[in-house]
């Protein structure tokens, strides 16, 4: 039995180096395996995640609910749709809720020293992690756009003439932590009547919200800002 182990003790001896080899390739594949780990968890906190879906409902008059999902807080700064129809389509910003004729709600102080909620007139403002704002219902946001254009929507959301009424896309241009850099969030939905029942469904073209977070991205929400002729598009 001592013999054996002796010879045991003897092999491990002559193959030491064999071992602290192994070892330390081991010990190489631990660390890497948690520098990734550090890594994945570094990208998540910076990674922007805004989700634009349909609430309270599927049809047209579900509430549009900006979630978001990042990791650190997001300050919505601006909201538009594009309304796409049988002839033409148009961006409008409905950043901020208006009347009837399409002029901003007034704030009306409902007591003394107490402001009315502002979530009741702009869709803008800040979004701590996993926080979401209602920005109201997709019909009114379509009414909104079509007053901007001068075109009146009827109960069915039908248009005067041929023209037809086929999509909405909801985006959003947000400042994105304490980085301060614009990011943002595009979703489309398609716009179908049910015949049997006369409601008026909203099909979202993707599972997923498309996000806009890289410096090339970044241009195309300088292209939105063009096509509001809020700013000069630059490049």
């Amino acid at each position: 039995m001592f013999s054996s182990l002796n010879g045991l003790w003897q092999w491990i001896i002559e193959n030491a180096s064999t071992f602290s080899g192994i070892t330390s390739v081991g010990m190489l594949i631990i660390w890497a395996t948690y520098l990734q780990l550090l890594l994945h968890n570094f990208r998540m906190q910076r990674r922007p995640q805004i989700i634009i879906n349909r609430g309270k409902g599927r049809d047209i008059n579900s509430v549009c609910l900006l979630s978001n999902m990042s990791k650190q807080s997001v300050f919505i700064d601006l909201v538009m749709v594009r309304i796409t129809t049988s002839q033409t389509q148009w961006l409008c910003n409905v950043t901020d809720v208006v009347d009837e004729s399409g002029k901003p709600l007034e704030i009306v102080r409902q007591e003394e020293g107490v402001d009315a909620s502002l979530n009741e007139f702009t869709r803008q403002g800040p979004m701590v992690s996993g926080d979401y704002m209602e920005a109201g219902t997709f019909g009114n946001m379509i009414r909104q756009a079509g007053i901007s254009q001068g075109i009146e929507f009827d109960d069915r959301y039908d248009i005067a003439g041929e023209d037809e009424l086929v999509s909405i896309e909801v985006s959003l241009i947000a400042v994105f932590g304490a980085e301060g850099h614009q990011i943002g969030a595009r979703r489309t939905f398609y716009i179908e009547k049910a015949d049997d029942d006369g409601r008026i469904l909203l099909i979202p073209d993707d599972t997923r919200t498309q996000q806009f977070k890289t410096r090339r991205q970044r241009r195309t929400l300088q292209r939105w800002r063009s096509e509001l002729e809020e700013v000069p598009e630059t490049e």
